[in-house]
């Protein structure tokens, strides 16, 4: 396959400003918006060009998630990859030094649990997912904190990390009406609040204002796929923990849960 100096050039700034795109910067995309639209009609007409740039894409290990408007929405595609986004790197991302690795990863499973409350859930059309607003995963976190230390009676102690993570949630406020005023220290409500205003900067999530002063919230396809994917033990631990509490609930309230088999059968 020939490839010349302008093709290979081509291809570099697509999967250059691809990564600038997956990381959420809208600010720096905004002066090369006229350059990728050129760049993405380029990669869906040119069988060639697509070709090249997926090898470009293997060879510095990414993953391609979903074509999109704004750029090719990319993911690193293994954990140890140069690429692979950590908790660190969100973090910073949200622009705020006082959020701790736990309390980030806690809301990330609580608003994937919501989404994805079973296995099947990954592979469902996305439109038949629907929608969710903060006070459902307020919820979970609820149920999370609330059915912790009844798992560690009835089941053994759980991982050490799941033990922080609700301990971390136990001290912190669910909502804090001083919020606003610098120093006044994180909340539920906020935590949430800016997470998913960062997944929706990502395109992770489509908002939706159906009610005065409430905002929905819906997966797209590359939150699905990147879920799917790159699936963490962290989730599936925090998830059943949550859908053992509804369980439990349901089965004093005579009210039927869906299950997922793989939490059923263990």
């Amino acid at each position: 396959m020939e490839t010349t100096a302008e093709t290979l050039y081509a291809v570099n700034r697509l999967i250059y400003f691809s990564l600038i795109y997956s990381s959420g910067s809208s600010r720096t995309m905004a002066q090369y918006s006229s350059e990728v639209t050129e760049l993405i009609q380029r990669f869906q007409s040119q069988d060639i060009f697509r070709k090249q740039v997926e090898a470009g894409l293997e060879a510095m290990e990414l993953r391609l998630l979903v074509l999109e408007d704004g750029g090719l929405r990319l993911s690193a595609l293994r954990a140890e990859s140069f690429f692979a986004a950590t908790l660190t790197d969100y973090g910073r991302l949200l622009a705020r030094s006082d959020l701790k690795a736990a309390e980030i990863l806690a809301v990330h499973c609580a608003i994937a649990t919501a989404f994805f409350p079973t296995e099947s859930d990954l592979d469902a059309p996305v439109e038949d997912l629907g929608a969710i607003v903060i006070t459902d995963v307020i919820d979970i976190m609820r149920r999370f904190t609330q059915v912790e230390p009844v798992q560690d009676d009835e089941r053994g102690s759980l991982h050490p990390q799941m033990k922080t993570v609700a301990e971390r949630l136990r001290q912190m406020p669910e909502d804090n009406p001083d919020r606003q005023r610098v120093g006044a220290g994180n909340s539920w409500v906020e935590l949430v609040t800016r997470i998913l205003e960062h997944m929706v900067e990502t395109s992770y999530l489509l908002p939706f204002k159906e009610n005065p002063g409430e905002t929905e919230y819906r997966p797209t396809p590359a939150y699905q796929t990147a879920m799917r994917e790159g699936i963490v033990y962290s989730f599936h631990a925090f998830r059943d923990i949550v859908l053992r509490s509804q369980l439990k609930e349901s089965a004093t309230q005579g009210t039927p849960v869906k299950e997922d088999k793989d939490v059923s059968d263990q």
